[in-house]
């Protein structure tokens, strides 16, 4: 069959790249930055288990929950489909897809067949564009774009188990009755709920204090980490290179902010706006001492490291104050 989306968008960060494309699809056009902001999409979290080599340290919201936030912003309908059969999972998909429909889904890009990564993410998305015989056309972020992968290896993706997975995700957005909310509101309404979660964490590994808790762990990696030159590179490359727009998210809020403040005529959004600026080079700069901490063994980098970390983690509470007295 032809491409249901023929010049689908590449974007940077996996979830908001596959929002911007179902938006698209329904009329809606909405930059990738001002789609994440609008689901309230910053935040942090670090995350580690037993069962877990490496920590995980992310930029953004929990999965799942950006589509879910962005459906609500927009007063649209998230219809979401999950099976643990991959035979009815493939059914609905190739359903969708024959009614003309652009699919959401969620995977692990590890198991696709043209994949190159080295590490496991159960929480990747991908937008789903097409197919033709036991092959489906797959929107990833840049500089891959649009990849063809078979049957096969997408099933054995879309279930892989293991932290943040899904059985068999897979979603579409419509339109509801009413139409689009006002987006400078809208906007509003996302920074408040970013800015609150981020100063009310339900947990110390979550918000400003997931930070400072990550600068207090970092001095010991080297020591706790069962492959510290492998966890390190992993870390670094998630902090910054694994669809984060660099800067740990920051520079894509930043984006959205300088959007917000063009549209809403509120100058105080675009202050803040550059600041995040700084504070994402900032979280540049500790994601590549903590990789050469990993090639070179180097306590000093991580101590410079976890400095930056506590220093950003003030800045950012400081920021996200700011930002919720003036999105009232």
């Amino acid at each position: 069959m032809p491409l249901v989306m023929e010049h689908p968008f590449v974007g940077d960060h996996c979830e908001s790249t596959t929002l911007v494309n179902l938006l698209r699809q329904r009329g809606i056009d909405l930059s990738e930055p001002f789609v994440f902001g609008l689901a309230g999409g910053l935040s942090f979290i670090y995350w580690r288990t037993k069962q877990m080599p490496t920590p995980f340290v992310g930029g953004r919201i929990k999965p799942d929950m950006l589509s879910a936030d962005l459906a609500e912003a927009l007063n649209l309908r998230l219809s979401v489909h999950e099976t643990s059969s991959a035979k009815r999972a493939r059914e609905h998909l190739l359903a969708e897809l024959d009614s003309g429909n652009v699919v959401g889904l969620k995977l692990d890009r590890y198991l696709l067949d043209y994949s190159t990564d080295d590490f496991r993410f159960a929480a990747h998305y991908v937008a789903c564009v097409g197919y033709d015989d036991d092959r489906f056309a797959l929107v990833e972020t840049r500089p891959l774009g649009l990849q063809w992968a078979f049957g096969g290896s997408l099933a054995s993706a879309r279930d892989p188990g293991g932290p943040m997975s899904s059985r068999n995700r897979a979603f579409t957005l419509e339109p509801r009755e009413g139409g689009l909310p006002d987006l400078g509101e809208a906007a509003r309404r996302g920074i408040k709920k970013a800015a609150e979660r981020f100063l009310n964490p339900p947990i110390s590994n979550f918000g400003y204090k997931g930070m400072h808790r990550v600068a207090d762990l970092m001095p010991r990696w080297l020591d706790d980490l069962e492959s510290p030159a492998d966890s390190l590179s992993e870390i670094s490359t998630i902090m910054e290179d694994a669809g984060t727009g660099g800067g740990l998210f920051r520079r894509m809020w930043a984006e959205f902010l300088a959007e917000t403040a063009e549209l809403t005529g509120v100058g105080g959004f675009g202050e803040i706006s550059e600041a995040y600026r700084g504070v994402a080079k900032k979280w540049t700069d500790v994601a590549g001492l903590v990789h050469e901490a990993g090639v070179t063994s180097s306590r000093e980098c991580l101590r410079s490291a976890a400095r930056m970390v506590h220093e950003a983690a003030e800045e950012e509470q400081d920021l996200m104050r700011r930002l919720a007295a003036l999105s009232n």
